[in-house]
């Protein structure tokens, strides 16, 4: 059995030049569950390009998301067809649950366009003379104007969506393949960050745990040497009293249980197929809570510093699971 963690990283170079650490934290068996959670987490952000020449065009898909609340899908396309953007947002909506999703269609004509051009151009200037000969006072026109004017022409006839659908359907679905298992990767990241962060809060809370005989006992010697400050004698009685008094404002067995059953939870959940990144986030809030008492009611230094550190992975994990989907 592995009693030291041992640490394999893989660098994964994703596209734009983004690396991404996955840290595959191999443990005793308590922690083989580590990498369960590492392949059920998705990450909210990604990325994807994807090309396609064909005779007489070249498709690309670019698509991209950021961390939202909840799924947002925006499609974006040279022309309009509203049935297949509905069609595309479907198919996006089937594979993601949390998001803002851009996907963004590009085609470019792999002929040229002069031929097309010099027809325009030849029928705006007959529309030109016409001008000219009704009002003569006509001025003439900027170039930046025909290129206005081819443009807006072209996107007319594009607006009846010329191209084929289902080479368009099928390299958008190529695109969410790569885009699903960059998510994937990235979250493989993610799991691994918030695993080692549950585990260390694991040691802290063991710690503190085999601490709390050692702070009871050094309390009774403070307060018995107290005692003897006074001359007159104090019944021990009512030291006793005093000890109960103080040990059950200082007790922090139930905050050590509840921290320990929301790390339990937690660890549960991300081992588990599906958005947990808000419920994550709600767990890391009631941890939050159970550290600010047990920091508290800490009658100790080092105790101080425990909780402390605490809050301090509790808020790295928070952080963490703002990108988790």
């Amino acid at each position: 059995m592995i009693d030291v963690m041992k640490l394999i990283s893989i660098r994964i170079h994703l596209s734009r030049n983004i690396g991404v650490d996955l840290v595959l934290c191999i443990l005793s068996t308590r922690n083989l569950s580590e990498i369960s959670i590492m392949s059920k987490i998705l990450s909210m952000t990604s990325y994807a390009l994807c090309s396609q020449k064909r005779a007489d065009s070249t498709l690309t898909w670019e698509m991209k998301s950021v961390n939202a609340r909840f799924l947002d899908v925006q499609i974006k396309l040279p022309f309009r067809d509203l049935g297949l953007e509905q069609q595309l947002k479907k198919i996006i909506q089937a594979k993601t649950q949390r998001g803002k999703i851009e996907a963004n269609l590009k085609v470019v004509s792999n002929s040229s366009r002069t031929k097309d051009d010099t027809k325009e151009l030849t029928k705006l200037n007959r529309h030109l003379e016409e001008i000219r000969k009704r009002i003569p006072e006509t001025r003439a026109i900027t170039f930046s104007e025909i290129s206005e004017w081819l443009r807006d022409n072209r996107l007319y006839k594009e607006n009846d969506n010329p191209f084929e659908k289902k080479p368009i359907i099928s390299l958008f679905r190529q695109t969410l393949e790569g885009f699903i298992s960059r998510r994937a990767s990235e979250g493989m990241a993610l799991g691994a960050a918030v695993a080692r962060r549950l585990s260390s809060i694991d040691d802290l809370l063991l710690a503190q745990r085999e601490d709390l005989s050692r702070i009871s006992e050094k309390q009774r010697r403070e307060l018995r040497k107290r005692t003897k400050l006074f001359d007159s004698q104090i019944d021990e009685d009512r030291i006793l009293q005093e000890l109960a008094i103080l040990a059950q404002k200082s007790d922090i067995h139930e905050e050590l249980d509840r921290l320990q059953a929301h790390i339990r939870d937690c660890e549960k959940l991300m081992s588990s197929k599906g958005p947990h990144g808000k419920r994550i986030d709600f767990i890391a809030q009631e941890l939050n809570r159970e550290a600010n008492t047990m920091g508290s009611k800490s009658t100790d230094i080092q105790s101080s510093r425990r909780a402390l550190d605490l809050k301090i992975l509790i808020e790295q994990i928070r952080e963490q699971t703002q990108n988790i989907e």
